[in-house]
């Protein structure tokens, strides 16, 4: 491959920032989970319940974000576009898995 492909390079830079994005909101949540759960909004199971479904939300965009950040590094690094099968899943595809 000679020089990188701009387009598909584009398309894995906003990727990786949607997957960041994601990320963020995961861990605000998870914040402000936290924050009721410490202060007592929260009765003790819902509070429990909901805080470790907000760390788990943080843990699978935190995954996604290092996987896809790892494809565009080996894309700009190496050159190698990834295969059909790396690519990230969109929101629909991931929801389509869990049913």
């Amino acid at each position: 491959m000679g020089e990188p492909d701009f387009a598909l390079h584009e398309q894995w830079r906003k990727r990786v920032a949607d997957a960041k994005l994601r990320l963020e909101f995961a861990r605000i949540y998870l914040a402000e989970i936290q924050r009721d759960f410490t202060a007592g909004s929260a009765p003790s199971p819902d509070g429990r319940f909901a805080y470790q479904k907000a760390l788990h939300a943080e843990q699978v965009a935190l995954a996604e974000y290092m996987r896809v950040l790892r494809l565009l590094t080996v894309f700009v690094v190496e050159g190698k576009v990834p295969e059909e099968g790396e690519r990230p899943k969109s929101q629909l595809d991931r929801e389509r898995e869990r049913q």
